[in-house]
């Protein structure tokens, strides 16, 4: 069930990150609290994204530009920390949460060349439908679209839930050879937070969003700062 959920959330996220509706909940910062909590765990996905989002703030998907595809792996990575999580017999950790990133990660860049494939069939699609809406059929066409959303949900939803497998299997095993590591990886973890941030501010464009950005990092650090004890 657990890879099935997975499977689900990634498929309808890779539609609605740039096929249909494009609200933005395919972001990390929605996706991994949403996919956390369709694997039943909620704070996972609070713990991941905001610092996926950062990472992959500057993935946006404009015009005929494809970028990393930050869904996937971002779906990966959380289904994979949960997943190690429960082999361990812990909550997810920080170090859990980092060995999780480095394997996962790459499915970004694997979901990025799966998107080229997927355009070019979609192009092939696109000129099936409108041979169709000019030979007089207009139902036709549509579902010809529809085809083209199938693609690209199907490929997430293979994709993360392997990524996730594969972190299942490698996390655990790590954390079971180096229990020493433990320490080095959490400060790991604060690192690549810290990395997110910095790769998070360079994204931005507009002369006072380092300012804003700043100022947003300030408060939130200080409002967790003074709720640790009350949500702890």
């Amino acid at each position: 069930m657990a890879y099935l959920a997975l499977a689900i959330v990634a498929g309808l996220a890779a539609v609605e990150r740039k096929g249909f509706l494009q609200a933005m909940l395919s972001r990390p910062v929605a996706l991994a609290p949403i996919a956390g909590w369709a694997m039943g765990d909620l704070r996972a996905g609070l713990l991941l994204a905001a610092p996926l989002e950062l990472l992959w703030l500057g993935a946006v998907n404009l015009g005929a530009s494809l970028p990393a595809h930050e869904a996937l792996a971002t779906v990966a990575i959380t289904g994979g920390a949960v997943l190690s999580a429960r082999a361990l017999g812990t909550a997810v950790t920080a170090d859990v949460a980092l060995l999780s990133i480095v394997v996962c990660a790459p499915m970004a860049l694997v979901g990025r060349t799966a998107d080229r494939r997927v355009e070019r069939w979609n192009d092939r699609l696109a000129d099936r439908a409108e041979a169709e809406l000019a030979a007089g059929h207009p139902r036709t066409a549509a579902r010809t679209n529809l085809r083209g959303l199938a693609l690209p949900f199907a490929v997430a939803a293979v994709l993360a839930p392997l990524g996730a497998a594969v972190a299942a299997a490698v996390v655990p095993a790590v954390v079971h050879a180096l229990p020493s590591a433990a320490a080095p990886l959490r400060l790991g973890f604060l690192a690549f937070a810290a990395l997110a941030c910095a790769t998070g501010a360079r994204a931005l464009r507009v002369r006072s969003a380092p300012g804003w950005f700043f100022a947003a990092f300030a408060g939130a650090l200080a409002l967790g700062l003074a709720t640790r004890g009350v949500l702890s």
